[in-house]
């Protein structure tokens, strides 16, 4: 998980370091902006397996030819 969020941060850390001029304002925004691409993160995945419990209760793959 660590390392996920390095990853998420330091992107993030270089971009609003070209868009925003002001060093503190840039370090205040960082961590907001990888919590809101995390909470997309997870909003995905908590999607993929409704998906993926949806397919598992029917038998999609019976017709899938037809």
């Amino acid at each position: 998980m660590k390392e996920l969020l390095n990853g998420l941060i330091g992107p993030v850390t270089g971009i609003i370091d070209k868009v925003v001029a002001d060093k503190d304002q840039a370090e205040k925004r960082a961590p907001d902006i990888a919590k809101m691409a995390d909470r997309h993160a997870q909003e995905a995945m908590l999607a993929q397996i409704a998906v993926n419990q949806a397919e598992a209760q029917g038998n999609t793959c019976k017709n899938w030819q037809t």
